[in-house]
């Protein structure tokens, strides 16, 4: 996950279990935004090369211990990375919790894939929604109030529904391969664990990051709860998904301009629409 400024709750990690099961083997990996590597790390560890972009030290330093490579860089800040790359390009670019931090997320989309994805390479994002029931039903009752981590995190700058991640891939000439999300029904208490998890702590350190996906109820919760979970899910997909992941692929084709001048169109659309 990508950091921004201070953060007032404690930092645990967690694992996006929507990317890991689109992740294959023997790939060059991008993890944009890859905070302290604990998605990257269980990347790394399917047997793929892993490259991490992070702009906060203290992430960056314990990201480096986990993946092949660690550049220290704002997500938005190409000419850096450019240069750190080298030319370098990738199979796959993952933007997991990343892209609802961006004030133009088309544009970096765009840009990532254009400069480094391989043609026929994968472009991962994962987004929280918007539309999921806790909010629908928060605005029923004249609720939009932001929170320190969640759908409603207080970093988040862009929001976004099935409708508009699908639309993020259309206006970047990515094709649309799958679409998919991680359950929101436990998920839903989630602050809840989090208080209760830091509050065991020492009161004079900070929670262990790990201490969440390395506990044995967490364990239980993915091994038996999350696939029946996912399943309801799918029932009703734009309600009861936390994040909508959805997976495109860069054409091996040029863009004629007719079309590159459509899709400019329609992201100045999809660009009002999240304003």
């Amino acid at each position: 996950m990508l950091h921004f400024g201070q953060s007032t709750h404690p930092y645990l990690e967690e694992i996006n279990p929507g990317i890991i099961p689109l992740i294959g083997t023997g790939e060059r990996v991008l993890d944009v935004g890859c905070g302290r590597g604990a998605l990257g790390e269980a990347v790394r560890k399917l047997g793929n090369n892993v490259t991490g972009i992070e702009r906060h030290p203290d992430a960056v330093a314990g990201a480096r211990s986990r993946l092949d490579r660690v550049i220290e860089a704002d997500v938005t800040d190409f000419q850096t990375i450019s240069e750190k790359l080298e030319g370098e390009i990738f199979d796959a670019i993952i933007f997991s919790d990343v892209l609802e931090h961006l004030y133009d997320p088309v544009e970096i989309l765009r840009s990532y894939s254009g400069l480094f994805l391989k043609p026929g390479g994968r472009v991962l994002i994962s987004v929280p929604n918007i539309a999921a029931w806790t909010q629908r039903l928060a605005l029923f009752f004249g609720y939009f109030e932001y929170a320190d981590t969640g759908i409603m995190d207080r970093t988040h700058i862009r929001f976004f529904t099935r409708r508009t991640a699908k639309s993020l891939l259309r206006a970047c000439g990515i094709e649309q391969k799958r679409i998919g999300g991680t359950p929101h029904l436990i998920r839903a208490f989630l602050p809840l664990i989090r208080a209760l998890l830091a509050r065991s702590a020492s009161p004079d350190a900070a929670p262990d990051p790990r201490a969440l996906i390395d506990s044995p109820a967490f364990r239980l919760y993915e091994k038996w709860v999350y696939p029946i979970e996912h399943a309801v899910m799918r029932i009703w997909p734009s309600g009861l998904a936390f994040r909508i992941i959805v997976e495109g692929v860069k054409s091996d084709e040029k863009i004629e301009s007719q079309k590159f001048e459509s899709r400019k169109i329609e992201s100045r659309k999809i660009e009002s629409e999240m304003r």
